[in-house]
């Protein structure tokens, strides 16, 4: 009971600061709204955290965007996608699945450039008619900030230590884009206020109190999330492998560092969200060294600073995608596994190999090292498939590729050979 009563207290914390700055601020409707941004930050901000932590997927290649070509394309982390396993970075949080990264980092990474665009510029406009740092207004807005922290931090961990849903279930939840349009209701009051001929703080004071209103009615009514997952997984082979290759980590880190600054380009709407946010990107924090450092040291300090952001995230894309690779082989089977993970990725039995080879080219075959990458031609990769062939036929920057690729046609030929005589 007790509990019970706490949950909904911190679930209504925001509203019950909303309802007091009603009664002790004279411009209440500027600062509900700005206490309104914040919860909507805050909640924007968990969701992402939630997308995060949310259960491993129940479909082994779900065929719902984003989608990519075979070869694969230029969006961040897009090697994520087809992984299945979990890691755990901490004792307190549950096993996140790695599939789950990509949509919530790639979201908040370009959420957050723009929210901060709309709140620059709105705080660099607004013309409050009272001063921020007085009383009652930074006592308010401290509050504000507790319980934003309260309720979404209480709301994070209740949504830990459930019966989690897959993230599929969270992400048409997730619209990243409110805490971007508040800014228009907010330079609006504003602007109102500045060019009244009349004093508007009773009309203002009825408009807050009837978005508080709404604000509680909306947030009794909201549905939650259904809970519980059956992730998908398959199977390791209880006999020993024949053999083993493994992927070189140097090679699979400067494949990462080569497409994180120049990944290939196959001109799709993915690809040009994907570039345009690595613009946006560089405009934020240009702008923002432009103001600290001047133009020139800016746009050095900017180009810098994204080109080392982009060369980190491709190497730890890479390290966490196929750093850890063993390709193990059986009698009958080719079985991909994840030792950091410890998850089977992908398996084909080898009379479904038609060929094998050595693909060439700056990204399947890095620079300075031995490494390459070896391609199956599969006979039952599906259609739907599709978005995961390059991840499920190709054994990327292994070592020693040639005697990868004689051994595979030996086997493959072998298991042939076998299915012929069974025949």
């Amino acid at each position: 009971m007790a509990s019970k009563i706490f949950r909904r207290a911190t679930a209504r914390s925001i509203d019950l600061v909303a309802l007091g700055t009603i009664l002790l601020h004279p411009f209440s409707l500027y600062v509900v709204l700005l206490l309104y941004w914040g919860d909507l930050l805050g909640g924007t901000t968990r969701q992402f955290c939630q997308t995060v932590v949310a259960a491993p997927r129940e479909e082994y290649s779900p065929t719902e965007p984003p989608a990519m070509r075979r070869n694969g394309d230029s969006n961040p982390f897009r090697f994520f996608t087809p992984k299945l396993g979990t890691v755990r970075p901490a004792e307190w949080l549950p096993p996140i699945a790695v599939h789950n990264l990509k949509p919530a980092v790639v979201g908040l990474f370009t959420a957050a450039p723009m929210t901060a665009v709309a709140i620059g510029l709105t705080a660099t406009n607004l013309e409050p008619p009272f001063a921020v740092r007085s009383w009652p207004t930074v006592s308010i807005l401290t509050a504000g900030v507790l319980a934003v922290l309260v309720k979404h931090g209480w709301a994070f961990r209740r949504f830990v230590r459930s019966e989690r849903p897959p993230a599929k279930q969270i992400l048409p939840s997730l619209r990243w884009f409110g805490p971007i349009l508040m800014a228009f209701p907010v330079i609006a009051v504003d602007t109102v206020h500045a060019g009244a001929e009349f004093n508007p703080s009773a009309g203002f004071t009825a408009v807050a109190v009837l978005i508080v209103v709404g604000h509680v009615v909306y947030e009794t009514r909201r549905d939650e999330l259904p809970t519980g997952a059956d992730p998908f997984e398959l199977s390791i082979p209880p006999r020993r492998p024949v053999e083993r290759f493994r992927a070189d980590r140097r090679a699979v880190r400067i494949a990462g560092m080569l497409d994180g600054v120049a990944p290939r380009i196959e001109w799709e709407l993915l690809n040009v969200i994907s570039r345009l946010t690595a613009l946006l990107l560089l405009a934020v924090v240009g702008f923002v060294a432009a103001s600290a450092l001047g133009s020139i040291a800016a746009v050095v300090g900017a180009c810098i600073a994204v080109v080392v952001g982009f060369v980190s995230m491709g190497i730890a894309h890479f390290e966490l995608a196929f750093g850890a690779m063993e390709y193990r082989l059986y009698d009958d089977e080719l079985v991909a596994y994840d030792a950091r993970l410890d998850a089977v990725q992908w398996r084909v039995p080898l009379e479904a190999v038609r060929t094998v080879s050595i693909e060439r080219g700056l990204w399947t075959e890095p620079p300075g090292t031995d490494a390459a990458t070896v391609t199956l031609d599969r006979t039952d990769l599906a259609v739907e498939q599709s978005p995961y062939g390059f991840y499920r036929q190709s054994l990327p920057y292994v070592e020693e590729p040639e005697r990868v690729v004689e051994r595979l046609h030996q086997a493959t030929t072998a298991a042939e050979k076998r299915h012929g005589n069974r025949a």
